[in-house]
């Protein structure tokens, strides 16, 4: 039994919230008109109201969504100046949830947060701090369409994790869609989803070669090499192309996820799945289950797999993608000759870490750990069909704005290779420690002494920005090293580059001289600015791994990290994001994230979100498939300058995700 100590929920302080106080159960209803708002409390030398926040403890409260959709519930704790740390998660409506996080997250050693029954996706905002130092508890919501109301009750610190009770309710039905609502051209049957499929395979198969492309899919109007029989960069008329194996120009319009997918993670709450067959084939493993799959195996029997790449196929190229993106099924990719990329597994590890991911870059275990890494794409380096390969998707480590590896440097408890060669990198600037403590307003006695643990941010800002130096040294040896190991074994195909989240300090930027492209996610309405950025900063054309849009007027209740009135909407915000992208001189393509909606009750770490091209039926949004079709009939009239970038910008709305 794990104790805890009741804190009332009515001593939260109300800033810009409604609260009205229920009898019994301390519990209280807060709304939050358009998300915005705030519940505080302060807090003194660790403590909460009294209760030392020290050793194993957990803050928890049972929350309630009262609304039809999921909403966002976030908290953390603020400094006096300024400074915060905390968890952002999303809430299923209408369960009473338990939400308990270990007040060591303030360290944010953890970027997300391993999933509990009840909740959805949660991820680590703000920087790492002492929560020693923090003065105020802060509840939140964030901003949404509408007005955001949630019941908490059974505020507690816990003494060690709690449990997570779940009441049960059912809230998909037997096809996966959301049961607890109706919109227009939901699936009403089994029989009207697998019409739907079989008419996909019985109509007539589109070619490339119909819209005026390659059979890589890229332009036949024009032809930049000879062809060397691989995906090559050029540059043409002032601007950066790829040319696909045969020669023809080649703007990617990528697709991800392009597989089965929609595996939903039921541990700790089948009780809200209903009933399902345990023959089925939509048991991924353990206690995830796809009701994608589900429903194709019931439509096609044990050939549902065969049955859905050739429906994909079909697809892809009616709606004019010509990339099979990351996170899919390369197999499928491969067998077809559709033109694609491959995301390296992993990342070449060492015994120790400097922060989240990042490792030890300066340890000679990580050049040996590199070369085996690269020998992962020794099945591919022959593969005409292989534009190339991404290093590595979004670490960990990169989702701090004004990241100073080089500071967490020092700041580890353990030596490391890379502490040490920081320190040489000192004494090579300073010559003494004394002139290095003059500027840093340190107290070193020897060089030597600085193989501690030390707050960094206790220096000067001059010392900062010298460790800000050092930190692009380490991050160029993060990029080259795993860069060059794996060119000595595939000179064919093009290195892409890390796939960063975004630019959240300069820094990233170093190493890219080892790449081919630089390539990044943008969850913008418009990706100019963000490919003007990148590609000034490192003089190499740029490549778009993910964005997405989503409405709230089909099916899921979280719109992903844009999102935008209608189905209708969606289409136009894609056709004028990519209309931006091909129009810039800089960038060779974007991949859409992704090809299936995501499981209403949450994938691996609980997101679930209304970004899919199909539903959980296999049935496009109709809407944004013609946005959709659109987009890509014009698109190589766009990158060529024969037609101006003039699609309107979509409606958008405050974004439902976590």
């Amino acid at each position: 039994m794990v104790d805890y100590i009741p804190f009332p929920v009515s001593d939260l302080n109300p800033e810009g919230v409604e609260r009205t106080v229920l009898p019994g159960a301390g519990a209280c209803v807060f709304t939050f008109p358009g998300g915005q708002g705030r519940l505080w409390t302060e807090m003194k030398d660790g403590a909460l109201d009294g209760v030392s926040l020290d050793g194993d403890r957990w803050i928890g409260m049972d929350v309630t969504c009262l609304g039809t959709r999921a909403a966002v519930f976030s908290w953390f704790f603020e400094t006096e100046d300024g400074r915060f740390c905390g968890v952002k998660m999303g809430v299923l409506p209408g369960i009473r949830t338990r939400i308990a996080l270990p007040v060591s997250v303030t360290e944010g050693k953890v970027l997300f947060l391993r999933r509990t029954p009840g909740k959805l996706k949660s991820v680590t905002q703000g920087a790492p701090i002492d929560f020693r130092e923090a003065v105020r508890f802060v509840v939140r919501s964030e901003r949404a369409p509408g007005d955001v109301t949630f019941r908490v009750e059974n505020f507690r610190v816990y003494e060690g994790e709690p449990d997570f009770p779940v009441e049960a309710k059912v809230l998909v039905d037997e096809l996966g869609q959301k049961a607890i609502a109706d919109w227009p051209g939901k699936t009403r049957s089994f029989e009207e989803m697998a019409e739907r499929m079989r008419k996909v395979l019985s109509d007539p198969a589109p070619k490339h070669e119909d819209d005026g492309r390659s059979r890589w899919g890229g332009d036949l109007s024009l032809k930049l090499t000879d062809g060397t029989g691989f995906f090559t960069l050029e540059k043409w008329n002032g601007r950066y192309l790829l040319a696909d194996p045969d020669g023809y120009a080649f703007f990617s319009t990528g697709l991800d996820c392009v597989n089965i997918d929609g595996d939903a993670n039921l541990e700790g709450i089948r009780c809200l799945a209903g009933e399902l067959d345990p023959a089925s084939a939509g048991w991924v493993h353990g206690e995830f289950f796809s009701w994608h799959r589900h429903n194709l195996w019931r439509v096609f029997g044990e050939d549902y797999n065969e049955k859905w790449r050739e429906m994909t196929a079909r697809r892809m190229v009616k709606w004019g993608f010509n990339t099979v993106a990351c996170w899919s099924d390369l197999e499928f990719a491969r067998e077809r000759g559709i033109p694609h990329v491959t995301i390296m597994r992993g990342y070449p590890r060492t015994q120790t870490y400097i922060f989240r991911d990042f490792p030890d870059v300066m340890d000679p275990a990580f050049a040996e750990n590199a070369d085996e890494w690269a020998k992962q794409i020794l099945p591919q380096k022959d593969t005409a069909s292989l534009i190339g390969y991404f290093l590595g998707n979004e670490p960990q480590w990169a989702f701090v704005n004004g990241l100073n590896i080089a500071a967490f440097t020092l700041e580890c408890e353990q030596s490391s290779h890379s502490r040490r060669a920081l320190i040489a990198f000192m004494k090579e600037r300073y010559g003494t420690v004394e002139a290095l403590n003059a500027e840093w307003g340190s107290d070193y006695a020897s060089f030597e002494d600085m193989d501690r643990p030390v707050k960094a941010r206790r220096f000067t800002e001059a010392g900062l920005k010298v460790l800000n130096k050092f930190s692009e040294v380490m991050i160029r040896e993060y990029i080259r090293i795993p860069s060059l190991a794996i060119r000595k074994l595939d000179p064919n195909h093009l290195n892409l580059g890390i796939r960063y989240a975004w630019l959240s300090s300069k820094e990233l930027a170093a190493g890219s001289e080892f790449t081919d492209v630089f390539s990044f996610n943008c969850y913008s309405m418009d990706p100019t600015s963000s490919i003007e950025n990148f590609s000034k900063l490192v003089g190499k054309p740029v490549m778009i791994g993910e964005f997405h849009f989503g409405a709230l007027d089909r099916g899921l209740d979280a719109t992903g990290i844009r999102g935008v009135t209608t189905q209708e909407e969606r289409g136009a915000a894609y056709r004028h994001y990519m209309q931006k992208a091909a129009a810039h001189p800089m960038c060779l393509g974007a991949a859409y994230f992704t090809l299936n909606d995501q499981a209403y009750l949450g994938r691996f770490d609980g997101e679930n979100y209304q970004i899919g091209v199909v539903d959980v039926t296999q049935k496009p949004y109709e809407e944004f498939e013609a946005g959709i079709i659109e987009t890509h009939r014009e698109i190589y009239d766009i990158a060529e300058g024969k037609k101006p970038a003039d699609a309107r910008p979509a409606d958008e709305i405050p974004a439902i995700f976590f």
